[in-house]
Order: C-alpha cells, then structure tokens, then sequence
C-alpha cells in the first residue's frame, strides 16, 4: 500500500488541508470549495498546473459575469442554473477554457445558497478562488526530477542498439538473421518512448531555462531506430555472402562501438567515405543475382551513412 504515497498524493493532501485551514485562519467563507480547488490544481506537471490556472481565472470572470447577469434577471432559482450551464459550457468549449466549468459552477452555487450578491460577497468569491488556486500552484512547484531515471533509460537504449548493430554484423558475415532480432526491435522501441515520456515530464516542469537536450535524444535515437528497420528489409533480398558483405560486417561492427554519444563519429564518417569509393572501383556484378545483391549492400552502406548523420547532427547542436 505505501507505494502509492508517492509526491503527487501527499501534495494533494497538503493542498487540501492547508486551504480549508488558511480559509477558516482569514473568515473566508466556503473554505471546503477553497480546498476543492486546491486539490484539482495539482497537475502532473508545472506547466500544466500554470495553463490549467489561467484557465480557471478567466473562466470564473466570464462565467460569474454571466450567472450575475440571468439572476438578476431569473431570480436566485435552479432553473438559473441549468440555463447557465446551458449558455456557458458552449463558451468554454468555444474558448477553451474547460477546464475552468466546474470551478465556475461551483461558486454560482455559491450565490443560490446566499440568495443576494454584494461586493464583499464578490470579495469572498475571490478570496476563495485565489487560495485554492495558491495553494495549489505553490504546492505544485515541488517536482521530483527524472533525470536518473532518463540516464538509465540512455544507458540502456544504447545497449540495445549495439545489439542490433552487432547482430547486424554477424548477420551479414553467416547470411542468418539471429533469433533475438525481432525481440531486440521491440524492445529499442518501446525504451525509447519511456525515455520520451520521461524526458517530457522533466521539460514540462522546468519553468524557466528550459532544456530539451533529452527530448533531443530520443528524437535521435527514435530517427535511428527507423533506419534499422529499413536496414532489417535489406536482408530479406541479400542472399550470397560476398567479400563485399564482410567489409561492410566490419564497418558496422566499428559503428555498434562507437554508439554513445560521448564517441567520435568523425573517423567512422570518413572510414565510410572510403567505403564508398571502394565500392565505386570494385569490378562490375557479372550475374543479375550478384547485382542485386551489390545494390542492396550499397543500400545498407547509404542507410549507415544516415544512421551516422543523425548522431552527428545532434552533437553539434549541444557541443560544449
């Protein structure tokens, strides 16, 4: 049970006792609706916390402006308040502040009850919303990071990945696919998305210098991790195990060492240029098979070529 009681838990108990408290410490009446928002502002992350705040704010402006407006028209009834809920729903759909109904709702409720309005009501309404939203938002900004967690999941994204590269390799040298190959595949996939997820989460709560390094990375890995799949297809045409097939073995097999970020790509780019015009100069394919089988190691040449660019591209952009 008490791995549940993560940050997000006892926040929210916090937020929900420290405003029913601090409205009953000033006089504010209605400290249970002040709690209710508290409780509710407490988002996954800081940025949503803050968007879903502003929301709320400009919500109760327009919607408390409207519901004034039919009481004194309508009377302090409930049919009053289903025809707000009637007019003003459509209005925050249209202008997107949704996520300030239920607040608004609950402080025209407000006026029901007291059956009059008066400013120091009025100031009452917004006394209550402000601490909720408070102490919500203060509460809020205490957000564990993941940064350990992404380090992690980096550390194993590349180890995947010098798997596959390394199965690659042998692959090319034994013309055979290794049992692990499909399993490997899912795996670089689904531990590149936790990284995203995570990497997003630790974005989204940073306020001010943000950074999206780790984002970036994945975004990288993620490019990768689609050359691989297309570099998998190359082997359902390859079907003869050629000297060219071996050095290209080799190639790759320098590639899946070389994988980390904190590795030199700058030899291997140039190793690969080399390879290039190397295969320029080998004689002509004399059979068809031969020739399709020469295309597709050049095409698995190409594919290496821009599995190498999307790590260079992404150093130079956080080179120190």
């Amino acid at each position: 049970m008490f791995k549940y009681f993560d940050h997000k838990v006892i926040k929210t108990a916090l937020a929900s006792f420290l405003s029913y408290y601090l409205a009953d410490y000033f006089g504010i009446k209605y400290g249970l609706t002040a709690s209710i928002i508290a409780i509710i502002s407490i988002q996954a992350t800081k940025s949503d916390s803050i968007k879903i705040t502003i929301e709320r704010f400009f919500a109760v402006i327009l919607g408390m402006s409207l519901f004034i407006l039919l009481s004194s028209f309508l009377g302090y009834h409930y049919i009053t308040l289903g025809i707000f809920i009637l007019l003003f729903m459509p209005l925050c759909i249209k202008f997107r502040i949704v996520q300030g109904f239920l607040v608004t709702t609950v402080l025209a409720t407000h006026i029901l009850s007291e059956k009059s309005i008066s400013l120091d009501f009025l100031l009452n309404e917004f006394y209550v919303l402000i601490l909720g939203l408070s102490v919500g938002n203060i509460l809020n900004l205490y957000m564990p990071t993941n940064s350990k967690t992404i380090d992690l999941i980096k550390m194993k994204v590349d180890l995947i990945l010098k798997q596959i590269l390394s199965d690659i390799s042998e692959s090319l040298k034994c013309s055979c696919v290794s049992v692990n190959e499909d399993k490997n595949f899912k795996s670089l996939k689904a531990t590149i998305e936790e990284g995203r997820k995570f990497s997003l989460l630790d974005y989204d709560n940073t306020l001010f210098d943000k950074c999206n390094e780790n984002l970036n990375f994945f975004s990288m890995r993620r490019r990768q991790y689609r050359i691989l799949t297309r570099m998998r297809t190359c082997f359902k045409r390859l079907y003869i195990t050629h000297e060219y097939s071996l050095i290209i073995a080799e190639f790759i097999a320098k590639v899946s060492e070389n994988v980390e970020v904190n590795k030199k790509t700058t030899p291997l780019i140039e190793e690969h240029k080399e390879l290039k015009e190397l295969f320029s100069n080998f004689p002509l394919p004399k059979t068809r098979a031969e020739f399709e089988n020469r295309a597709t190691l050049f095409q698995l040449l190409q594919e290496m070529e821009e599995f190498l660019n999307a790590k260079i591209e992404f150093k130079k952009d956080y080179e120190n």
